[in-house]
């Protein structure tokens, strides 16, 4: 992307091209109205940033001349000012947003927020579920959707969009997932709009916190209030103005995908909170917070679980004679062999060093041994960066029916590793609580 900067003050400057720079943009800079003009004539801008007062006169001449080149017809514009009361509409001249210059960061922040919502593609762009059963107002409606770039599956029942986005795999910051729900409130077929608008809200993944508007032909006090109620985010009247359903439109997906955004972010904080970075299992502190919570619900429900705890023999002599970065191979691959070796309800962590941790859920000891055997098995012809590796695993069962905790559990897989140690390594050996 490419950005003109016309801008007076070299501070300002310097900070502007600095800022768009960590956006992506490569800039051209100048300090007066003729040479933005030469600027804007020679070169095609996806932003252009000015400044209320340039060297030779007031930046609203050069966007004049910028709104009068066919080329820069639909550019943003950032109108940088040092008057803190003045707002987009009190200006003659086309500005897409009033930028006040008192704070740096506010201003880095204002333009990053600005750039993410007018330039990047994943807000301008969106999948929408159409219901509407009357063919001329769905006619109209496509035709303005369509042309905006928006990618729309139509629908004339609920029944039928039901169907369709109740089987959709796709959800949260997908591209592939949908945006946004437009329902009219009464459709022909046996369920209504309001009937859809339920089941899509009763949803427990994040397709039940899909954005939806609502189309009615009537406008009283308790329908809204009703609307709303159910999970509606806004609604339109017919007949519908276009302008306004895209403006509408293009508000909830924006906020739609500022808010995956969000849960993304968090999503990977929490990943990186829990995950041990080396070898992808969980670490040591998500080991000791969910594994009262795993031995709690066993107990609850009646069902035993193991614990394997995994000692890799003579590491120390691997990191000593052939480094760190080839003990730190021989870790990953280890872990890697334990993330793909478990069910999906079992917890693998690496509990610190060459010590590996494995919850098993609803695993007896018979069970938990056989699991251990074939692990140790396949840890021995693993051969990571060919050196021969193996591995002294210790077994605890807890059964439902039994009283304790994980504190009891691992303390005994524990036991059985010092004592498979003593009798040899590279051999699995069960303890009792």
């Amino acid at each position: 992307m490419r950005a003109l900067i016309a801008e007076n003050s070299r501070l300002y400057r310097q900070f502007l091209d600095n800022t768009l720079g960590q956006q992506g943009f490569e800039n051209d800079i100048c300090d007066s109205i003729a040479a933005g003009r030469d600027f804007l004539d020679a070169e095609q801008y996806d932003l252009v940033c000015i400044n209320h007062h340039l060297d030779d006169g007031p930046g609203e001449d050069l966007i004049r001349h910028l709104n009068e080149s066919g080329r820069h017809a639909a550019t943003p514009i950032l109108f940088l000012s040092n008057d803190k009361s003045l707002v987009r509409d009190d200006l003659p001249v086309r500005v897409d947003e009033v930028v006040h210059k008192f704070n740096l960061q506010q201003i880095a922040d204002q333009i990053t927020h600005f750039v993410e919502i007018h330039l990047d593609p994943v807000f301008f762009e969106g999948r929408i579920l159409f219901v509407e059963d009357s063919e001329s107002i769905a006619e109209a409606i496509l035709g303005q959707l369509e042309q905006t770039g928006y990618r729309v599956s139509h629908f004339v029942t609920a029944e039928d969009a039901w169907r369709d986005f109740e089987t959709e795999v796709s959800y949260g910051s997908d591209l592939d997932a949908y945006d946004l729900v437009i329902t009219d409130v009464n459709l022909a077929g046996q369920m209504s709009g309001q009937d859809l608008i339920g089941l899509i809200r009763r949803l427990e993944d994040a397709r039940g916190f899909v954005p939806i508007i609502a189309i009615t032909e009537e406008n009283t006090a308790e329908l809204r209030i009703s609307l709303y109620q159910q999970g509606v985010n806004d609604f339109l009247q017919k007949p519908i103005l276009a302008q306004e359903l895209l403006v509408r439109i293009s508000n909830q997906i924006t906020n739609k995908r500022l808010l995956d955004k969000v849960h993304d972010i968090r999503r990977e904080l929490y990943a990186l909170a829990t995950t041990d970075k080396l070898t992808g299992c969980h670490n040591r502190h998500s080991l000791m917070e969910f594994s009262d919570k795993f031995i709690a619900q066993a107990q609850r429900h009646g069902y035993p679980v193991s614990a394997l705890v995994i000692d890799l023999d003579h590491f120390k002599s691997i990191n000593d004679q052939h480094g760190h970065a080839v003990g730190d191979i021989v870790l990953q691959e280890v872990g890697n062999l334990l993330n793909r070796s478990f069910r999906e309800g079992d917890l693998v962590a690496r509990f610190g060093g060459e010590e590996f941790v494995v919850l098993l859920s609803h695993c007896d000891a018979a069970f938990a041994v056989d699991k251990a055997e074939s692990l140790r098995v396949e840890i021995e012809a693993l051969n990571p960066n060919d050196l021969p590796i193996t591995a002294s695993i210790g077994v605890s069962t807890l059964g439902g029916d039994v009283a304790g905790d994980f504190e009891a559990l691992f303390s005994g897989a524990d036991k059985g590793v010092y004592e498979a140690k003593e009798k040899g390594r590279n051999r699995v050996v069960f303890r009792d609580l």
